[in-house]
């Protein structure tokens, strides 16, 4: 089976909360990625980088088994991010960001799992709305919004957008954190912000992540799971091993019960790992360890649409 990522590859300057500084590979590309080579994927990353990106960087990505829709650099730097890490939140700072990613790249493109998960609008609208316009009966299209909803100051300082509605109708999946599914919902919250999500966007599966708890609502079914709490040094890319871990297990399972529990084990998994950047992305034994515990442990009710 093969999985395709939209996101550009990012280098991440992290310092966690004791001042340690470490650079690392980041983004959806690196995280989105690795994790569908564990989940046995033919993983292709449609992503764009500069000059300056180590080189190291792309060999550790190709000796992941993660293929390029190209390898020619941009005249744009990479896009970098510089992330610090306090006790209940972080601060994101945009360095600099690479040229967005051309519809023609993606056109005659098969794929059985689509993650699109932009860092900061390098995936154009009309992209995302090609692949729902043309997505076949067996492809899976997944979003990650995040990329959409930010916005930076004067001197690179990421924040969330208030409020804003763009075109994600009809996406299979989507991912969503506590301030994204506000943006989305003129403040809406739980049970109440899924539902206008799933409803108006017209989407077949919602994830939501509200502190130490992950949602899962379909039609009809609101699924959910506590998540002890882990003493973990940097939560960067947390939500993409979610996103990802959801698509390729509902691609290949077609079981999206067992897919929300896999996304749960994901997440669990890496937070237990302790580990700063793409060395929390967890193996996939840890996964299913985890995965088979929710299944028998998640939280269920039948709702009204």
């Amino acid at each position: 089976m093969k999985a395709a990522i939209l996101s550009n590859i990012v280098v991440d300057d992290i310092v966690s909360r004791d001042l340690k500084s470490s650079q690392s590979l980041g983004g959806p590309a690196a995280y989105c990625g690795i994790t569908a080579r564990k989940f046995g994927f033919d993983t292709t990353l449609f992503t764009h980088f500069g000059n300056d990106l180590d080189h190291e960087y792309l060999e550790y990505l190709k000796n992941q088994g993660i293929s390029f829709n190209h390898l020619q650099p941009s005249n744009l730097p990479t896009t970098r991010f510089v992330l610090k890490n306090f006790e209940t939140d972080r601060e994101l700072t945009l360095q600099s960001k690479c040229n967005p990613i051309d519809i023609e790249e993606i056109k005659n493109v098969k794929a059985n799992c689509w993650i699109i998960s932009p860092v900061f609008d390098e995936v154009p609208l009309d992209i995302l709305q090609y692949l729902v316009s043309s997505r076949q009966e067996k492809q899976f299209v997944m979003l990650d919004p995040q990329g959409y909803t930010r916005t930076v100051d004067s001197v690179g300082r990421v924040s969330m957008r208030k409020q804003m509605g763009i075109p994600i109708h009809k996406v299979n999946g989507i991912k969503l954190d506590s301030q994204e599914i506000s943006c989305f919902t003129n403040g809406l919250q739980g049970m109440e912000g899924m539902k206008k999500i799933r409803s108006f966007y017209e989407i077949d599966y919602v994830l939501y992540t509200q502190d130490q708890v992950i949602h899962l609502l379909e039609e009809g079914k609101h699924y959910w799971i506590n998540i002890s709490k882990h003493e973990s040094p940097d939560s960067t890319g947390l939500g993409d091993i979610i996103a990802s871990s959801f698509a390729c297990t509902i691609v290949k399972e077609k079981d999206s019960v067992w897919a929300f529990c896999f996304a749960a084990g994901a997440l669990a998994a890496a937070l237990q790992t302790r580990e700063i950047g793409i060395r929390k992305i967890p193996s996939k034994s840890a996964i299913e360890q985890n995965a088979s515990y929710y299944y028998n442990t998640m939280n269920f009710e039948i709702i009204e649409s």
